[in-house]
């Protein structure tokens, strides 16, 4: 009776060593902002958060060795805090990398992009520069570099009289686009260009060229790192080009 005594909890802290000792799911959180298609959104089918970073993401680490990519969705404003919050690894929603945010947090750029102008497509007015979109009423998202650029031009002097109606999403910008009540909206050059072919606008000109970026903590150089190895790894690939000509048309 002894002996099994013995036998039985020796077997109990072998369970327990073999169970402490299993090897636990690595898991990268992901923060984005999902209402910017084609970057990121929710397709109405699966419910599912698709789109070209979220794809690239879920790429990404796999190649740096991941079990699992958690997809986190927050107002777009609120992903760098949340990375300095260590509530998410890794921002990705299609963020222009800017000397401001990158006193905030570290950023890896993965896709050229700007900052275009959206009309409907029946319109008249057809603002190609800064100049022309004075006297009108303008959409932007809040936080963004669509939102900056408007601002700066502002204060330059380059617009004048202007409306500027700031949103928290984009799809509220486009929504009053469509309805008519702003004439024209401020948005990514690929984003312009998805609603262009997609509905019925149009982009009618380019005001800045930019750069988008994965950001990080500002400091966590190891996975920072990781990402830059992983993206040179992918991009250029039949993977890589998939992605481009699915979101992208090409």
């Amino acid at each position: 009776m002894k002996r099994a005594l013995i036998l039985a909890v020796a077997f109990m802290l072998v369970l327990t060593l073999f169970s402490g000792c299993a090897k636990k799911e690595s898991v990268l959180k992901v923060g984005t902002s999902a209402d910017y298609p084609p970057f990121e959104y929710v397709d109405e089918k699966t419910k599912e958060f698709v789109g070209f970073d979220l794809d690239l993401m879920r790429l990404l680490g796999k190649k740096m060795g991941y079990d699992k990519v958690e997809i986190v969705n927050m107002d777009f404003d609120t992903i760098i805090p949340s990375l300095q919050a260590d509530k998410i690894d890794v921002g990705a929603a299609c963020i222009t990398i800017t000397d401001e945010r990158l006193q905030q947090a570290d950023a890896v750029p993965y896709l050229s992009t700007g900052q275009s102008i959206l009309v409907k497509k029946d319109s008249t007015y057809a603002p190609k520069t800064f100049e022309d979109l004075s006297n009108h009423k303008i959409g932007v998202q809040k936080g963004t570099t669509g939102e900056e650029a408007i601002d700066k031009a502002i204060t330059d002097g380059k617009i004048k009289n202007a409306d500027v109606r700031r949103y928290t999403s984009v799809v509220l910008a486009i929504t009053d686009l469509q309805n008519g009540n702003i004439d024209a909206v401020i948005i990514d050059t690929p984003v312009a260009t998805y609603y262009s072919t997609k509905q019925d606008f149009k982009v009618t000109g380019e005001l800045v060229s930019e750069q988008a970026g994965l950001f990080v903590k500002k400091g966590n150089t190891e996975l920072k790192t990781k990402l830059e190895k992983a993206l040179s790894e992918v991009k250029g690939t039949q993977d890589w080009n998939d992605l481009i000509n699915k979101y992208f048309g090409g």
